[in-house]
């Protein structure tokens, strides 16, 4: 699967069909606008420019975000190297699945996080049950 950024600039493809969307509700989800699928990184390969930011309110953010230069829409997040250094098995990249229409997502389950509420240590709970997007419902 294969979509853009709003302008076109940056293309992100997928070479699977998430199992699962997370639409979480945290600070950094909210804010850049993400809906996350996961995968390795070897499965996503992204062309052109992106910027990259990462969240100012913790000491070691875990992912560094990246958005196209031109246009500023959120891709995907890729783990920040101060993580893979503390952490050197993980491989994970999330794509924001808002970049691809949503009939190419027809039977992916979406799960709602409660980032919000979350403390980061314990797993998290669900804001509210999930549901799988269909023909007849839409994410």
């Amino acid at each position: 699967m294969t979509s853009t950024c709003l302008c076109g600039a940056v293309q992100v493809t997928i070479e699977a069909t998430p199992e699962f969307i997370h639409d979480c509700n945290c600070t950094l989800c909210r804010k850049t606008g993400g809906a996350w699928a996961y995968f390795g990184s070897a499965s996503v390969h992204v062309s052109g420019t992106t910027v990259t930011t990462q969240r100012p309110d913790r000491p070691s953010p875990a992912v560094d975000i990246h958005s196209c230069a031109a246009c500023h829409v959120t891709t995907h997040f890729a783990l920040s190297e101060t993580f893979r250094a503390a952490n050197p098995e993980a491989d994970q990249v999330g794509v924001n699945m808002r970049l691809f229409d949503p009939d190419e997502l027809v039977s992916i389950e979406v799960r709602y996080p409660d980032g919000k509420g979350w403390d980061g240590v314990h797993p998290f709970g669900y804001r509210r049950e999930a549901f799988t997007i269909s023909e007849t419902s839409r994410w």
